[in-house]
């Protein structure tokens, strides 16, 4: 019996030291699930994917975010709702669906015209405006933290049937816009119909002609292979709209401050790498289409398309005039 005792003994003895050894090891790191619309290919979901390697290798492991391509969660509107009840725990969110989700000075990324160029884009993301934005995006009630901009460059139209080189081939055009009322308001104020559609659904839309193009930087275009249904791609440059890199309130408020400053350090480092993958990324596009046969359209009265859009400036820019006025003077 003794014998008996002491063998039993012995075995708890060497089960308490195991566990003791590998206590930590085991110990399961914080998993966040992370949405995005586009395919593995496309530069935003390569952005996303080096934020991931960033969050583990600064966190040694005990943050993983797991990256859901493809729409994978849903569309963008399904995505952020899930965001809100804490369902998903990251994504990345076009500005102006931030707005129709009351990030009201979001909406400002998205006016048609507003960015010269990349270098005055990101001088405006880096700068005060960008925190302020940022900001905005917690304050407002939306149940979302703002982690990092990102950016796939200007967004222009394309076409499935015939080429479009002026505001006058515009008019009646059945456009896919997203679900956000600013881009509906935009694409209205150059003649055309604006039809929401989900961009998972696009290609096939095209495809059967329930629209007559879209609108997508040429990256988008190219990864999601919307030249082989619609192949004239007409560069107009109407929005230079960053999205936002947004992480659910609920998952924010589990985080412990450490955490947080892992986060914002990865966040960081991630809108750097970003703004030169896709200068990179625009330039292999334009290449790569001409070789996949699309045409790219120069547009012939570039100067008319800001004034056609006044409306949209009155409608979403009159109760920030003064923040609209601050980036144009952004250098």
């Amino acid at each position: 019996m003794r014998k008996t005792f002491t063998s039993a003994a012995a075995l708890l003895f060497a089960g308490l030291l195991v566990a003791g050894s590998t206590g930590s090891a085991s110990a399961k790191p914080m998993v966040l699930k992370y949405g995005e619309l586009n395919p593995d290919s496309h530069p935003m979901t390569v952005v996303a994917k080096e934020f991931a390697r960033l969050v583990k290798e600064k966190s040694n492991g005990e943050i993983v975010v797991d990256v859901y391509a493809s729409s994978q969660l849903g569309d963008e509107r399904t995505e952020l709702q899930g965001l809100q009840m804490g369902a998903i725990d990251m994504m990345r969110a076009n500005a102006v669906s931030l707005g129709d989700f009351g990030a009201k000075k979001s909406n400002l990324f998205s006016l048609p015209y507003l960015f010269r160029d990349r270098d005055h884009l990101w001088n405006v993301l880096n700068g005060p405006i960008g925190k302020e934005i940022r900001d905005d995006v917690e304050s407002s009630g939306t149940g979302m933290v703002a982690v990092a901009y990102m950016e796939e460059g200007q967004r222009n139209f394309f076409f499935r049937d015939a080429p479009v080189s002026d505001l006058a081939g515009m008019k009646g055009k059945k456009i896919r816009v997203p679900q956000t009322q600013i881009l509906i308001d935009t694409v209205k104020s150059f003649g055309a119909s604006p039809t929401p559609i989900s961009y998972s659904e696009l290609y096939s839309a095209l495809q059967t002609g329930v629209v007559d193009g879209a609108e997508n930087p040429p990256t988008g275009y190219l990864a999601n292979h919307f030249f082989e249904v619609a192949k004239y791609y007409m560069v107009d440059g109407h929005t230079y709209s960053p999205s936002i890199m947004v992480m659910s309130g609920v998952t924010w408020n589990k985080m412990t401050d450490a955490q947080h400053a892992i986060i914002e350090a990865a966040a960081r480092e991630t809108e750097a790498f970003n703004k030169k993958l896709a200068a990179d990324a625009d330039a292999k596009a334009y290449a790569e289409l001409k070789e996949h046969g699309a045409e790219i359209i120069t547009v012939t009265d570039l100067a008319d398309w800001p004034k056609a859009v006044d409306p949209v400036y009155k409608k979403y820019g009159a109760e920030f005039t003064d923040t609209i006025q601050k980036i144009l003077d952004t250098e």
